[in-house]
């Protein structure tokens, strides 16, 4: 057969000749990597349907089943969405009985029967932390202008809730799903996965991730956090999906390429995958030689490139500690009031918690010749948009040192950077040479009181490197690195 895979170097794949009888039409059949008689009225189906789809110029040769590489991954999730029926029916009742006169926790237990530590009278305070509803300096309730709104529009409170996420992971191209994309394989076919996924993965890929939950949940919810830094992956596993590989050679030797179509276990064409495997295949003519000597070459390299990248993050990691929700916020106000040189920080929102920061803000640039840093955005809607009164103040800081507070809209600034990306959902705080801190704190948006129900939020101090990790910061978002003249 002409021009078949077996012709190349390190194939260790026998041709298949069609028999044929006089009279019958000669054709060349499609040869099938480890052959098995389950897999005949696939392929068959696939070669029938198939052989003529790129026109005389092209013979389809191969037909290989692969396993396909595919990271189930689970994560621990903060998320937020619309309450049940009944719980919203609650908070309409107690506006309306509000509004009738019942502005008291014990006219309102009365009224209803129940004690005024009863879960319906609790929902109270949800309704006050909204802004629904107020206490009068008579310490009576009264339905605030929101809250009119709030019934006249038949609005919601969102209720928060942590809870596990599964999504799938393409081994290959970081396509993210939320459902199993087909059925698995235990064919020894397999390509090995080139991504990835751990921690920093889970922060590229954020707001991908989160449109998949909303999807999966049907609009009705979206994940508001990480619900814990360090264990963010509670399970990951690798699956092998069963695609089938049509290869084409061409006729002739006008210098043609070999051209590809992935299909599924249900026939039906991939396109997606098609272009990424056709490019995968155009650099790497062995892609689909499935060798044992070729596979310990790609677990060599895939152990050393593990290692590398291990004992680069040794290097840059250093001393540490580890630091507890609150003592956050105590940190952010030390680096503004003891730099002396420059200070970062990173953040996916700005809101009104961050006016707890700018007195200290002001009396760290009233410090001759330093520098503030503020990188902010997950991405460019209008609901992650910064606090409007909080963010003319950061704008007036900014008027009034000009050369020394750069902020940064990381959706912005990534239109032209970085395509791909929509924004960042990094935590990270730097102060001078001294220390940084990444974790999932949100520093600019936390308001969260120790005294109330609140978010753990974890991170971690490094010592260690700190001028290396300025300038690795500066170069992932390929920011403005002369900007770090102190760091000379």
């Amino acid at each position: 057969m002409k021009y078949s895979m077996n012709n190349q170097k390190g194939n260790n794949q026998k041709q298949y000749k069609g028999q044929y009888n006089k009279g019958q039409k000669l054709f060349k059949s499609p040869k099938i990597a480890h052959n098995k008689s389950k897999n005949l009225s696939k392929t068959a189906l696939l070669f029938d349907n198939h052989k003529d789809d790129l026109g005389s110029e092209y013979s389809l040769n191969d037909i290989l089943e692969i396993g396909y590489p595919v990271v189930e991954t689970t994560i621990d999730v903060i998320a937020s969405g619309k309450p049940s029926d009944i719980l919203q029916e609650v908070h309409i009742l107690l506006i309306e009985l509000i509004n009738t006169g019942l502005d008291s926790k014990g006219a309102l237990a009365q009224f209803l029967g129940v004690s005024e530590n009863d879960f319906i009278l609790d929902e109270l305070y949800t309704l006050l932390e909204n802004g629904i509803i107020a206490i009068s300096e008579d310490d009576k309730y009264r339905v605030t202008t929101k809250g009119d709104i709030f019934i006249e529009e038949k609005k919601f409170i969102p209720v928060t809730t942590q809870e596990d996420f599964k999504f799938y992971v393409d081994g290959l191209t970081k396509d993210i799903y939320f459902e199993m994309p087909s059925e698995t394989t235990n064919t020894p076919n397999r390509l090995a996965p080139s991504v990835k996924v751990d921690f920093d993965f889970i922060q590229e890929q954020w707001l991908k991730i989160n449109k998949s939950y909303t999807r999966a949940n049907a609009g009705d919810k979206e994940i508001v956090d990480l619900a814990n830094y360090k264990r963010s992956i509670t399970a990951r596993r690798d699956l092998f999906v069963k695609y089938y590989v049509l290869i084409y050679y061409p006729k002739d030797k006008s210098g043609k390429k070999i051209q590809l179509k992935v299909y599924n276990s249900e026939s039906k064409l991939l396109k997606s995958h098609t272009e990424s495997l056709s490019a995968l295949y155009s650099s790497n003519k062995y892609l689909f030689d499935f060798t044992a000597e070729l596979e310990g070459v790609e677990e060599y390299k895939k152990l050393f490139i593990d290692t590398a990248v291990q004992i680069t993050d040794e290097k840059l990691s250093g001393k540490y500690q580890d630091i507890s929700t609150f003592e956050h916020k105590e940190l952010i106000k030390e680096a503004l009031f003891t730099a002396g040189t420059a200070v970062y920080i990173e953040s996916p929102w700005i809101r009104k918690a961050t006016m707890d920061y700018l007195p200290a803000m002001e009396f760290f640039l009233k410090k001759k010749d330093t520098k503030l840093f503020i990188a902010y955005g997950i991405d460019s809607s209008i609901k992650n948009a910064p606090h409007k009164e909080t963010f003319e103040k950061i704008q007036e800081l900014k008027s009034k040192y000009s050369t020394r507070v750069f902020v940064f809209h990381l959706p912005t600034h990534f239109k032209n950077k970085f395509p791909n990306r929509d924004g960042s959902h990094r935590k990270i705080l730097i102060k001078d040479f001294e220390y940084y801190i990444k974790g999932s704190y949100n520093w600019l948006s936390y308001s969260g009181n120790e005294n109330e129900n609140y978010a753990v939020e974890e991170g971690t101090q490094f010592f260690d490197n700190v001028e290396l990790f300025w300038k690795k910061v500066f170069n992932d978002y390929q920011l403005d690195i002369s900007l770090l003249d102190f760091a000379k």
